[in-house]
């Protein structure tokens, strides 16, 4: 008797380690390779980048605006799709801004700028923004 469970014992120790061995193996194919997640931290680094260009470009935005306080920008994810990288540390911005008019009302300007990132700062090489239906010459 004592045998027959010493035996049992020691076969579903064994049955539940070769269990855990498989499952472990199984959820580590599920993780991807190690060149799947250095493609993800890459595009999440780019993003981090694109977002912080935009955060920064706000500056010049707010500046042409009456009521800077009342801006109100696109969220992440849109934000993503407005900017592109054109080369050698330049970003193109094609966005929008909601801020108050003279008179109180939320109004739409769309704006378009083209930076340079150097460092933790932005230069600016070109911006124009729309005021009252119409894109003036560069601001």
């Amino acid at each position: 008797m004592r045998k027959l469970f010493i035996c049992f014992f020691l076969l579903s120790t064994t049955i539940l380690g070769l269990l855990y061995y498989v499952i472990e193996i199984k959820t580590d194919k599920r993780k991807g390779t190690p060149k799947d997640e250095l493609r993800v931290n890459q595009n999440e680094e780019r993003n981090r980048e694109k977002l912080r260009v935009y955060d920064l470009a706000t500056h010049f935005v707010k500046e042409a605006l009456l009521e800077p306080a009342t801006s109100v920008f696109p969220t992440r994810k849109v934000k993503l799709n407005h900017i592109k990288s054109i080369g050698n540390r330049k970003f193109q911005i094609n966005s929008w801004v909601d801020s108050q008019d003279t008179y109180g009302a939320m109004t739409r300007r769309n704006f378009s700028c083209i930076v340079t990132k150097d460092g933790n700062r932005v230069k600016k090489e070109e911006f124009i923004i729309e005021e009252k239906g119409f894109i003036p010459k560069n601001i």
